[in-house]
């Protein structure tokens, strides 16, 4: 079971279970698809554990998120070429999915977490990525466009917010304690979720 599980940052034990027992052809769904919030683009804007500011709701720490989630199921997920019938949260799931491959490729030579870290920046803390709407967005069919300027800008801000912190996070599983490449991710970096290499 070590090899299926995350055991960096304490999830929870149901999905512990989920994640190393669902066979490899089934994809992991987001749990949060009933989850109310804020609607853009047919994705809701979620609560997260964050320090960051933006629009994600505050999630007192010890409960799983999004990021949680994308992180336990990424190594499940990524093997899928397809995803049918996502709900508003699986939206998301899928993309912060696809971000975590783009990351792995990005980082592969890239030896330890202290230089991860100055690295990674260049990716999380750029507002010149795509969203719905866009031209090559990562996943036109998914979402729908936005409908105005607000909702536009509703959606930049509440997918950088959970860009840099899911690359928070991410750097700290990625990297052994020691500081260096954790082999057991950095073997998926050739692996793109249903052929999409970037969310950027």
């Amino acid at each position: 079971m070590t090899d299926n599980v995350l055991w960096d940052f304490a999830p929870s034990v149901k999905h512990v279970l989920i994640f190393a027992f669902v066979p490899s052809r089934q994809v992991y769904k987001s749990q949060f698809n009933e989850t109310k919030g804020t609607t853009v683009c047919k994705t809701v804007v979620l609560p997260i554990k964050s320090g960051l500011s933006g629009p994600c709701p505050s999630l007192p720490e010890g409960k799983d998120d999004i990021i949680d989630e994308a992180l336990i199921s990424f190594r499940c997920n990524v093997l899928h070429t397809t995803f049918s019938q996502p709900g508003p949260a699986d939206l998301t799931l899928c993309y912060l999915t696809i971000y975590i491959g783009e990351m792995l490729r990005f980082l592969k030579k890239t030896a330890t977490k202290a230089e991860a870290k100055k690295k990674a920046v260049q990716i999380s803390h750029s507002n010149n990525f795509s969203i719905p709407g866009d031209d090559g967005f990562c996943l036109p069919g998914f979402f729908g466009k936005p409908t105005s300027k607000s909702e536009a800008d509703t959606i930049r801000s509440y997918y950088r917010q959970l860009r840099e912190e899911l690359t928070i996070r991410l750097i700290d599983v990625i990297y052994n304690k020691d500081g260096t490449q954790n082999k057991w991710w950095f073997q998926f970096y050739k692996k793109s979720f249903m052929g999409i290499d970037k969310a950027t």
